[in-house]
């Protein structure tokens, strides 16, 4: 019959309708994948440049902190070294004094002991060490902070055993005095001890006047290099 449906005929409309439907639905899921592909990738974008902003917003104000933080340091150390300089200043001027006033003390030593015809006339050396020695004494007890370690070590040797020397002439004045002597008498009795003395601690006062020296060699050496 004309009219009639073979079965290849009816095959083939399923088939041709399977088909269809396929790619309908194969266009639908790659249209569907591309725009979820194109929202995941758009949301990841926005993420990732939030993240990247929050993290450049933390670096800066990390580095703000930094540069704060160094300005202030900075500041503090140019402060001190401005401070610490002027404190050097100050006590180089007083150490540089100091050794002035003992150059003069050495070099009153060196004339009374050696060029004055007086001492050697009456032989009162021992006055006149005595006398140069209680100069030093009070420049390098007052001045301590300013002489050198050395000098302070030469000197205290002489200090201590120079002491014994000036409590024995102190009791032989103040005996004297108890006596019923005349204040020019009692000193009198001094004159014997600081002949002691001299002879004593001779040694150690010649320490005391070489380091004296050295220091000011030092100290005229740093004074020719900052003139440089």
């Amino acid at each position: 019959m004309e009219n009639s449906v073979s079965l290849w005929d009816v095959i083939g409309s399923v088939l041709a309708s399977i088909g269809g439907a396929t790619l309908i639905v194969g266009a639908f899921a790659h249209f569907l994948g591309k725009v979820w592909a194109d929202r995941i990738a758009k949301q990841t974008v926005a993420r990732y440049d939030q993240e990247l902003e929050t993290t450049k917003a933390q670096n800066t104000l990390a580095l703000e902190e930094f540069k704060r933080k160094s300005n202030t340091e900075l500041k503090d150390r140019e402060q001190f070294g401005g401070i610490s300089s002027q404190v050097y200043q100050d006590f180089f001027k007083n150490r540089v004094a100091t050794y002035i006033k003992l150059l003069e003390i050495k070099n009153e030593y060196i004339s009374g002991m050696h060029e004055d015809a007086v001492t050697e006339e009456t032989e009162r050396w021992g006055d006149v060490y005595y006398s140069s020695y209680v100069k030093f004494r009070k420049i390098l007890v007052e001045k301590q902070l300013y002489i050198s370690t050395e000098l302070e070590k030469v000197f205290h040797d002489l200090r201590l055993e120079a002491a014994k020397y000036i409590k024995e002439a102190d009791l032989a004045e103040g005996y004297a005095i108890g006596a019923g002597a005349e204040p020019w008498e009692a000193d009198e009795q001094r004159s014997p001890v600081h002949d002691k003395l001299a002879q004593g601690t001779h040694k150690l006062m010649s320490n005391v006047i070489r380091q004296i020296d050295t220091d000011v060699s030092k100290l005229r050496a740093r004074i020719d290099l900052d003139k440089v």
